[in-house]
């Protein structure tokens, strides 16, 4: 299985919780789904103060609409640490660890437009 990253909202008039995947060029990944230990789960990454990413280790993740900010400077201070991460996580430079931090953000910046927030599942 692959972790997919959505962003959600309420719909204003009907109450209705909706959901958008961008699943253009591989938008919507977040790594398979050993990545919830082994990537967003791990000691590298939460050495670097992440506090969302690793809930991924032990459920789907849901930010809420009110966390959205945070987790936004969270994914950022991960790819500012990104040649660090990649050596403490024995990754290559090619690795698609930049390509899901960037997704992070995209569906982060759709959910503040929607007045929402973004799940990983």
């Amino acid at each position: 299985m692959t972790l997919v990253v959505s962003a959600y909202w309420r719909d204003p008039v009907s109450g209705e919780t909706k959901e958008f995947t961008d699943w253009s060029e591989g938008r919507h990944m977040a790594g398979a789904e050993r990545a919830r230990t082994e990537l967003w789960g791990s000691t590298a990454i939460r050495r670097r103060g992440a506090k969302y990413l690793p809930l991924l280790a032990e459920s789907d993740l849901w930010i809420t609409p009110e966390d959205l900010d945070d987790f936004v400077v969270e994914v950022r201070e991960l790819l500012h640490h990104l040649d660090d991460l990649r050596v403490e996580l024995k990754r290559k430079a090619d690795c698609a660890l930049p390509h899901y931090l960037h997704n992070f953000l995209r569906a982060a910046e759709y959910a503040h437009a929607k007045g929402g927030g973004v799940n990983i599942t």
